[in-house]
């Protein structure tokens, strides 16, 4: 079956039922527009590009800056699955670590920043892996940190635990939460990206 608008809302409803998330659209959030000029002002990312074009989890809730099902060159439906996924293992950093001590550490780490989004870029690899046979560019993908306000020796870092997964997804293996269980809806669904 092929992957539809319909088929990406469905996806994500899964994907919440499973995590107990819940999405937002991030223009229209008090929190992300408190968020992004605090990020702003220390640095760690522009205000609007950051309302704009990221993808932000907080607390089990997810906040877009798309419509869920609704393709657009920014958000193709193929892209807004794979960030379901991405920011759900987000939503299991945080389950994992306790929200608090999670918020602390990205919010005021670059390495710790660095590191968390190293793990669920390891979904991006997962996914990528499961749908085409490929690994995605690695260089390309933790490029994305200096939007990120991570430092070099951090973003470098990341790259290494990534090229080090690559190598372990490249096997057939998926070890990531989110990833397992979006790649069991996918399958049991016949969809393929």
């Amino acid at each position: 079956m092929k992957l539809t608008p319909e088929v990406v809302r469905d996806f994500w409803a899964h994907m919440q039922r499973q995590f107990e998330s819940k999405v937002e659209q991030k223009q229209s959030s008090a929190t992300m527009q408190i968020a992004a000029t605090f990020l702003d002002l220390i640095d760690v990312q522009d205000r609007d590009q950051f309302m704009k074009d990221f993808v932000t989890t907080v607390g089990g809730t997810i906040y877009i800056p798309f419509e869920i099902g609704v393709e657009s060159d920014q958000w193709p439906l193929w892209v807004q699955l794979r960030i379901c996924v991405h920011e759900h293992q987000h939503v299991v950093q945080g389950g994992r670590e306790g929200w608090a001590t999670f918020g602390a550490r990205y919010l005021t780490s670059s390495s710790w920043r660095a590191g968390y989004e190293a793990e669920a870029y390891g979904c991006d690899l997962e996914m990528e892996f499961w749908r085409t046979g490929q690994i995605i560019d690695l260089d390309q993908r933790v490029a994305s940190l200096k939007h990120y306000g991570c430092k070099a020796e951090d973003i470098t870092q990341a790259r290494d635990t990534l090229a080090i997964r690559a190598g372990v997804v490249a096997q057939g293996v998926v070890e990531n939460r989110a990833s397992i269980v979006a790649i069991e809806w996918l399958d049991a669904a016949k969809i393929k990206g």
